[in-house]
């Protein structure tokens, strides 16, 4: 029988012997007293029932000996009923069999249950930092959307012996679901869902038996509301002091506002964003409800949190929400909460972004992407300053000030049919538009060297300033994903820089070729020039690229290789074969 634990995790994989796994697989999250997550594996049946000889045991009573079926196979869970009395339900549809995919709603009698994508297996689960982020997003969302809680430790290993890689050691401990990120030498970071503030201490005891050094600290959702950003510095700063022989740190209740390039807000350096900041002052002291316009990641929310601080309600919640990653069928439940029972997996009343936010600000990130049905919930709200939980009849007053944030053009959609045109004229009241990063190159020199001192900070990376060249490289380049893509670059440069500045030859080779005199700075002395005649295969460029990387680390470590496979992070193994490969032993 399953244990009672705060969370308990079945492995079938364990249970039956060695198989290969695929690449893709699935758990599935069983809500019951506790949460129980089952992994599955391709084509391999498993049996949930409430006593043997079923795989999965859960001691409760509206399960069934022997309750169903389930086979995840091709990207699908198939479910079979086995004769159950309280039947076994999809959709809110009692079903013999069904198809699943993610979203879809199941529950086994009163029982509920999600279907959650694990998409790292193996080697793959210790993913870049910027796949960790990306993965904390969905998991948040998935959070939200059902309200659950979502855990993020940051992890810190004082045992100098440790070598690169160490975080691996903590696999076993881990469940299907949960993903762990290296980020620096001796800092790792790992997701939790469906782990609360309450489970951590059982979850540091944990880990800990498996590497006593460990520094650890936390940030857990709802406590610690935000972004992904936001999550992971909270853990991060949490984690400055926090000591092996120490209990889990726990940042603040109030977790920082998603880290921003330098103190006080955004960089303001350029003209055009000293007269959009001049604008959002004064639009602060209105009531009016804000549109705020721009290319993908020019920093819409930046100007969205500057408008709630310098406002009356400044001292109110402030709640961002990402239209295009809630489920349609969960979009108003999450905007304006639900009463219990009002859906399958409504166990209990919630209240919605709406009803958290009163007394200060609701931002609503890409609300082109909103459902028909709930434009017109929020233009009631808008206009009426009541909502409705779903399931409920009950009007609630909320008094919170709208600001919304889109790339799309909304008039294009109005004469399409896609967007309202009374929600668009009760939206845009006042109209903000953020220029691209390419029409305010100023600013780029200064958020360059707040990311990079920020990497250098969080990630503890080597680098602390920029080689000649770089900088102009970066105004050089024509940045199609705005600020984000400038971040996403300056933290990888700072990672594969190997000494204390970060030179052309550790940025993406399109962002190098920006600079002036293009990328003859960034080149290897090996590679051979453009004008030496032919241009050789790629293969040999590269292979001449690699070469010039592993001669530049061997000379730092002195010859060592053990420390050369340090400063590169690659497994000393790769790094010897390169060396013998290419003759620099």
């Amino acid at each position: 029988m399953t244990s009672k634990n705060t969370t308990a995790l079945t492995d079938l994989h364990r249970a039956r012997g060695p198989r290969a796994l695929p690449r893709r697989r699935a758990s599935l999250l069983v809500e019951a007293e506790t949460v129980t997550a089952i992994a599955l594996r391709e084509s391999q049946p498993v049996v949930l029932g409430r006593a043997r000889p079923a795989d999965v045991v859960l001691d409760e009573r509206g399960l069934s000996r022997q309750h169903a079926r389930l086979v995840w196979r091709g990207g699908a869970l198939e479910v079979q009923d086995l004769g159950s009395t309280n039947g076994t339900w999809v959709n809110d549809a009692r079903v013999e069999r069904a198809s699943l995919r993610p979203g879809d709603a199941l529950r086994f009698g009163d029982v509920h249950a999600h279907l959650h994508l694990t998409r790292f297996d193996g080697e793959e689960r210790a993913a870049a930092p910027e796949r960790f982020a990306a993965a904390l997003g969905e998991e948040l969302e998935r959070a939200r959307a059902f309200h659950r809680p979502l855990a993020v430790i940051a992890l810190r290993s004082e045992n100098p012996e440790r070598s690169p890689g160490w975080e691996r050691a903590l696999r076993p401990a881990l469940r299907p679901v949960d993903r762990l990120a290296p980020f620096g030498d001796r800092v790792a970071l790992l997701a939790l869902p469906e782990v609360g503030r309450a489970a951590l201490p059982a979850w540091a005891e944990r880990l800990r038996a498996i590497e006593p050094s460990l520094a650890l600290a936390a940030a857990v959702h709802p406590q610690h509301e935000g972004d992904p950003d936001a999550l992971i510095a909270a853990a991060l700063d949490a984690l400055r002091p926090a000591r092996p022989e120490g209990p889990l740190a726990l940042a603040p209740d109030e977790a920082p506002a998603p880290a921003e390039p330098a103190p006080g807000g955004a960089i303001v350096v350029s003209p055009p964003m000293r007269s959009l900041y001049e604008l959002v002052a004064r639009a602060a002291r209105t009531k009016l409800p804000i549109l705020v316009l721009g290319e993908t990641g020019v920093g819409k929310e930046l100007v969205a949190r500057a408008l709630h601080a310098k406002s009356p309600r400044g001292e109110g919640p402030f709640k961002a929400l990402n239209c295009a990653t809630i489920p349609t069928h969960l979009t108003e439940s999450v905007l304006f909460g639900h009463e219990r029972g009002a859906f399958t997996g409504a166990t209990g009343r919630a209240a919605g972004v709406f009803e958290q936010a009163d007394g200060g600000t609701v931002f609503l990130d890409e609300v082109g992407e909103l459902p028909p049905q709930a434009q017109a919930a929020l233009l009631r709200v808008l206009e009426t300053k009541q909502l409705v939980r779903v399931g409920g009849a009950k009007d609630i007053e909320v008094d919170v000030r709208v600001v919304a944030a889109t790339h799309r053009d909304l008039e294009a959609m109005v004469e399409e049919g896609t967007f309202r045109a009374d929600l668009l004229y009760r939206l845009d009241a006042l109209t903000l538009e953020v220029p691209p990063l390419r029409e305010r190159v100023e600013d780029v020199a200064p958020l360059a060297e707040a990311f990079l001192a920020r990497a250098a900070e969080q990630w503890e990376t080597p680098a602390r300033g920029f080689e000649e060249g770089v900088l102009d490289a970066l105004r050089a380049f024509h940045w199609p994903g705005n600020v984000r893509q400038l971040k996403n670059v300056v933290e990888r440069a700072a990672a594969m820089a190997l000494g204390p500045r970060v030179g052309l030859a550790d940025l993406p080779r399109d962002v190098a070729a920006a600079a002036p005199g293009g990328l003859e700075g960034a080149a290897p002395a090996d590679l051979p020039s453009e004008g030496s005649g032919a241009v050789p295969p790629l293969a040999e460029r590269v292979e001449a690229f690699e070469r010039g990387i592993l001669r530049d680390a061997l000379e730092q470590a002195g010859g060592n290789q053990s420390e050369a496979a340090r400063l590169l992070r690659v497994p000393r193994r790769t790094l010897a074969h390169k060396v013998k490969r290419y003759g620099l032993a």
